[in-house]
């Protein structure tokens, strides 16, 4: 069991043995008795703003209702009303949870006191952008504690929205004096334009380098034949395949992106994008399949004791695709 001492009634101070079920760790709980012991002979020196610190760390080790009063005690001493007032109702609720009615009472009734006194922040958020998130000294403030007067304590606050896609907002309120009442609007922020992708110009597909003359070469020439007009029928489906997709992700960012110009919808730029690469892709796998059905269906027909050569030649641009065919037999 631990030993902890707690402030009663105006300045009366006793020892008290505290029964609590001990939940931290033989170390932890060490550390918390040696910062409370430094922070009480701080106190006794009047020395509250470096004694508050160690009270709170001590708790934090080996959370007791004797140390959060005295914490509470300590906040009140250096003017945090706020922390005060907010750490003598926990302390009352850890009392409660000990049966300890007397401890109850007290922090009960330090509470009441401060509370007439506590000054009070509200934040507003206009027009709040999707997944906005709004902090108040580092710590998030949730969307349910929006347009709420909540107690705070005396100081300068620095108050920050942000939102992906937007560009962020930064404002600072101080509290001049207990029972002070102040509020912070956050403005509709603003698009970053920065952060709006600029979509690419349409590239056109490189030239293709016509392929040389196929000869007939004696035996196997059926079999070349079969086997370079499959690659065709591979290359023709991987463009069809290619094509769909590609007509789909148009569709997709003519949904996203209705209107010229540039787009704010990431994810419509993105399809944008993607259609544009799988239409080249679509065009060299035609290009590519035709030259191979091409090439494989004159061998196969060609197959002959003359020698034979054909040339078959693609041409490609940015909206049309095509092939010549030409030999001598």
């Amino acid at each position: 069991m631990r030993w902890v001492r707690f402030l009663g009634g105006a300045a009366v101070i006793s020892a008290v043995t505290f029964g609590a079920p001990q939940t931290a760790r033989a170390g932890d709980a060490a550390a918390a008795e040696a910062l409370f012991g430094e922070a009480k002979k701080l106190v006794a020196q009047g020395k509250y703003a470096e004694a508050c610190p160690k009270f709170a760390e001590s708790n934090r080790l080996d959370r007791g209702a004797g140390t959060l009063i005295h914490l509470a005690d300590c906040y009140e001493k250096v003017k945090q009303t706020a922390s005060a007032w907010a750490t003598y109702k926990e302390a009352a609720s850890a009392a409660q949870a000990l049966g300890r009615s007397d401890w109850e009472k007290l922090a009960n009734k330090r509470a009441a006191a401060l509370e007439p006194t506590l000054a009070k922040l509200t934040i507003r958020v206009q027009e709040p952008a999707d997944k906005i998130e709004v902090t108040r000294d580092g710590n998030t403030v949730s969307q349910a504690s929006w347009g709420s007067a909540l107690p705070i304590d005396t100081g300068t606050h620095t108050i920050e929205a942000k939102a992906e896609g937007r560009k962020p907002y930064k404002t600072s309120v101080t509290i001049a004096k207990d029972g002070e009442k102040a509020e912070v609007s956050v403005p509709k922020l603003e698009i970053d334009q920065s952060a709006v992708a600029t979509p690419t110009k349409p590239t056109t597909p490189p030239p293709t380098t016509p392929p040389p003359v196929v000869e007939r070469e004696e035996g196997g020439q059926k079999t070349l034949g079969f086997i370079v007009a499959g690659i065709g029928v591979a290359g023709v489906a991987v463009g069809a395949v290619a094509g769909l997709m590609a007509m789909s992700k148009n569709n997709e960012s003519k949904d996203k992106c209705p209107n010229d110009g540039a787009c704010a919808d990431k994810a419509g730029v993105d399809a944008n994008d993607s259609a544009k690469t799988l239409g080249l892709v679509s065009t060299i796998g035609f290009i590519a399949g035709g030259v191979g059905l091409a090439a494989g269906a004159f061998l196969i027909l060609t197959a002959s004791p003359s020698k034979t050569g054909v040339r078959v030649v693609p041409a490609a641009g940015p909206k049309n695709a095509g092939l010549s065919l030409s030999g001598s037999f």
